[in-house]
């Protein structure tokens, strides 16, 4: 996957690659995305598109056991490990706040889903993470603002494993 190298150049590929943002006027917050069954999830990502790429810290949310009476208690339960993420203009970068301190960081990027090959924002830790090295993130904008994310094992096939969210503008 080649990776852009100026923020300006993400920017730009963000304005074309937002053609199908947002997705759906019901959902306005993460909060909402944490009610949703797995295939309204995935509903949702099909019809989105990746967005711009957020700028500064973005407010985070695992979502945890979509679909069950216990999602909700799960993913509050998760944010004492995860926050969300923080991205950075200068070098193209979005670094994960685990524990309260950013941890983990990856490079960002504009590449076909491997859910659909549709255009997704990408963050690719196979460079920049021993810890995250076999994961890769794929980020749609569902409403203005929020973003659902798909994680991925990247070896020994890519393979689905967790979803995601964060919110744009908020920490």
């Amino acid at each position: 996957m080649r990776h852009v190298r100026s923020f300006g150049s993400l920017i730009a590929l963000g304005m074309i690659a937002a053609w199908g943002s947002p997705a759906s006027a019901q959902v306005r917050t993460v909060d909402d995305l944490v009610a949703l069954s797995p295939a309204q999830l995935d509903a949702l990502y099909a019809q989105a598109g990746p967005g711009g790429v957020p700028v500064g810290p973005v407010r985070g949310r695992v979502i945890a056991a979509p679909g069950q009476p216990w999602a909700e208690h799960a993913s509050k339960g998760a944010k004492f490990i995860w926050q969300g993420k923080v991205f950075c203009p200068m070098d193209g970068s979005a670094t994960n706040r685990f524990f309260f301190k950013q941890v983990v960081r990856g490079m960002v990027s504009y590449a076909p889903s491997w859910r659909d090959g549709r255009p997704s924002l990408i963050i690719d830790y196979t460079q920049t993470s021993h810890v995250y090295r076999n994961v890769r993130d794929e980020i749609r904008e569902v409403a203005p603002g929020v973003y659902l994310g798909l994680m991925f094992d990247v070896q020994p096939e890519p393979r689905f494993t967790q979803y995601f969210a964060f919110q744009a503008g908020q920490w």
